[in-house]
């Protein structure tokens, strides 16, 4: 099917169901892979490798659309495989089903869920169905998200995200380029998605976010942003302005598990990207996550898998 076919794939959605545009067309758009710590960008992958021989792949300065592809580098979506995402990105579930976190959260995607992500998302796959589908954006310049959202969203607003992807395309595509156009149709597709899931919430008549549930939300944020570095619960009290006994009991009612545990796990990812991708001998990733010396942080990573550093690196 030729690329521009597309506008006449636009037309046929007012009157055929999403159903039946995506087994009909199965247009897919593949984020990319962004493995490294020190932010590997979707630049300096080959988006056409990963996306599959028959994708159209737009990239510039600004974006990364890739439209009527399917995932073909399977060692990007190996269950276990954790990445670093250093661009913001928005993603339109097709089709299958996946289990991943992002950062400290776990997540079930199937179609019609939309992702949003801010910069620097640390990505780990649990789950690959083999028949998954997305599609989406990666976001490079001037297009800000700042709140990960990740949301169901009914056909009829997932269609209008799909037809608003191609007339973006349609947009990036024309010469000479029409920056502005292109960037404000971006933002525009962000800022709808945050509509759909305010709108979704209040449908649903939830309670409005606890200051349990905030300080809790602020506290993953924080040890995300920290944790290679401090491990201390007292320093993340103190940076929400609690005490160290507070903060230890919000953290165990908002989510039943223990300060420490969310301050491990976040190392644990941490270091499972740098064992993967960076290159350090395993003494630098001890110096880097700050342990006293490489037994210590031998002995925090086998404790937290079940495997030495060692092991994880040559099953990798």
């Amino acid at each position: 099917m030729d690329l521009y076919d597309f506008r006449s794939f636009r037309l046929l959605f007012s009157e055929k169901s999403i159903n039946f545009a995506i087994e009909s067309y199965n247009h897919v758009i593949f984020m990319g892979d962004n493995r490294a710590i020190n932010y590997f960008s979707i630049d300096s992958v080959d988006l056409q490798k990963i996306a599959g021989a028959e994708s159209h792949i737009f990239n510039n300065d600004d974006l990364s659309i890739i439209l009527h592809g399917r995932p073909s580098d399977k060692s990007f979506f190996r269950e276990g495989e954790v990445h670093q995402l250093p661009e913001p990105r928005m993603l339109l579930f097709l089709n299958g089903t996946a289990e991943v976190h992002l950062d400290l959260e776990q997540y079930h995607f199937e179609r019609g869920t939309v992702i949003l992500t801010p910069p620097d998302v640390i990505l780990e796959f649990e789950h690959i169905g083999p028949d998954v589908e997305v599609c989406g954006i990666a976001m490079k310049e001037d297009i800000h998200i700042t709140e990960r959202i990740v949301t169901s969203v009914n056909p009829e607003d997932f269609e209008l995200l799909l037809r608003s992807l191609f007339l973006l395309w349609d947009m990036a595509v024309l010469s000479p380029y029409r920056r502005e156009a292109v960037l404000q149709m971006a933002r525009t597709m962000v800022a709808n998605v945050q509509c759909i899931k305010q709108a979704s919430e209040s449908s649903a008549g939830r309670s409005p976010v606890t200051r349990q549930q905030e300080l809790f939300q602020q506290f993953k944020t924080l040890v995300s942003r920290h944790c290679e570095r401090e491990r201390r619960i007292p320093f993340y009290a103190d940076q929400l302005r609690i005490t160290p006994h507070h903060l230890s009991a919000v953290i165990s009612r908002a989510s039943g598990h223990s300060v420490m545990y969310w301050i491990n796990r976040a190392v644990v990812l941490r270091a499972k990207v740098l064992l993967r991708t960076s290159g350090l001998l395993t003494y630098e990733i001890a110096e880097r996550l700050r342990f006293a010396n490489p037994p210590a942080f031998n002995n925090f990573f086998k404790r937290e898998t079940g495997l030495t550093p060692r092991e994880y690196r040559e099953k990798a």
